[in-house]
């Protein structure tokens, strides 16, 4: 563990290298990737008992068509729609979707959508089978029965919660989660043709997401050969292809490999997220910004930070990042922080604090709150109020220096 900051506030030490490795990972849920994957739900149901589904979704992916494209596949398998996903949903949009699912003797949840989609299906296949208010369930493991089955179908490339045990929800202004083991779907069908439509905004903001979550979980303490592997391939398909898909939305080499680069970031967030995560927290609710905009600005900082405290590790990263390798692990956080940066600007994600409003007199709140609200037990680099403040000091004015 290292104190983050620069000195004389911290002393910076590279973290210690394992002699004897050891670690687990679970994941119960059959994954099919492909264009064209998502004319399997109607077996995949069939294999799973179903007869009558409740699809979660949005009220976007009613009107693109997106969810006729699904529902066209199902085979005969009965459904209903569920469309009153909003974006970083509310602790009430679970409870409204808590009240549907227990209407009716539903047996399969199909969640079709981005993140906020699938989350709030995970959770309703979850609250189908667990009493009580939506609230109750705000932590971690606090789900006891068996959830419904569940089948995941991703429309952005992003947030890899078609593999993840964790639905995030507003409480009170402030992002919480839901997290059990139980959540992990029953089947994801990842299909590249269903984000051929994403716009550019959003397609730089779930990039960036996925960006960020292969490159979080690649940095933290809780990192194994499985994650890693994933979240390096994740990166470099990420980085060679977000502005292409951002540029030319019909590319779809860049699509597939952008969709393929999300799942790997799906695959690793087994490790958990760091600290740009908590810090994206602070700032998505608070000013109105999309999940991957909020976490893609302090990426480049995260990166420049951690080097040194994760110094055996930034070769590979540069390398994953196309940035030479050859300098030393300080070196090479600034140079890969750089990299993330321009990779950000190449789509138009803000890259400092002020740019999306934050005053200098708003620094010391957001520091207190990302450390008292989002700690990361899991982050190799130890944060206090000073060296946290001085963090978000140099995000507001654009400061990549460790």
């Amino acid at each position: 563990m290292q104190l983050g900051g620069s000195p004389p506030e911290s002393v910076k030490k590279p973290s210690r290298i394992l002699l004897l490795l050891k670690f687990s990972y679970f994941l119960p849920t059959k994954l099919t990737f492909g264009f064209g994957s998502v004319k399997e739900i109607g077996a995949e149901a069939k294999s799973l008992g179903a007869t009558k589904a409740l699809v979660v979704t949005d009220k976007i992916m009613v009107k693109t068509g997106i969810v006729q494209k699904v529902t066209d596949s199902l085979d005969g398998t009965a459904f209903d729609v569920f469309d009153e996903v909003e974006a970083e949903p509310r602790v009430e949009v679970a409870q409204s979707v808590a009240d549907r699912v227990r209407s009716k003797p539903y047996d399969l949840v199909i969640g079709v959508g981005g993140g906020s989609s699938m989350d709030m299906a995970k959770v309703a296949a979850g609250f189908a089978s667990n009493g009580g208010p939506a609230t109750a369930f705000v932590g971690n493991n606090l789900f006891s029965k068996e959830p419904l089955p569940s089948i995941m179908v991703p429309t952005t490339a992003g947030t890899g919660a078609e593999l993840t045990v964790t639905s995030m929800v507003t409480v009170g202004g402030h992002k919480q989660w839901i997290n059990s083991p139980l959540l992990l779907p029953s089947v994801a069908l990842v299909d590249p043709e269903l984000t051929m439509s994403m716009p550019p905004g959003v397609t730089a903001a779930t990039g960036m997401d996925a960006l960020c979550h292969n490159t979080e979980a690649y940095l933290s303490a809780l990192a194994s050969p499985i994650t890693d592997s994933a979240a390096l391939y994740g990166i470099a398909l990420i980085v060679q292809n977000l502005q292409k898909a951002f540029e030319s939305g019909g590319d779809r080499l860049a699509r597939e490999s952008m969709s393929l680069g999300a799942l790997m970031g799906g695959i690793a967030l087994q490790a958990k997220m760091v600290y740009g995560h908590s810090i994206g927290y602070t700032i998505a609710t608070r000013f109105r910004l999309p999940h991957g905009v909020s976490c893609g600005l302090p990426l480049p900082y995260i990166i420049s930070n951690y080097a040194v405290a994760c110094a055996p590790k930034m070769k590979k990263l540069a390398e994953a990042y196309g940035v030479d390798p050859s300098t030393d692990p300080g070196g090479l956080g600034q140079a890969v922080a750089e990299r993330a940066r321009s990779i950000a600007l190449s789509v138009k994600i803000p890259t400092t604090l002020q740019d999306i409003g934050v005053a200098e007199s708003d620094l010391p709140g957001l520091a207190d709150e990302c450390l008292s609200l989002y700690p990361r037990p899991n982050s190799p680099l130890v944060f206090d109020v000073k060296s946290m403040g001085l963090l978000y000091r140099r995000m507001w004015a654009g400061d990549l220096g460790a």
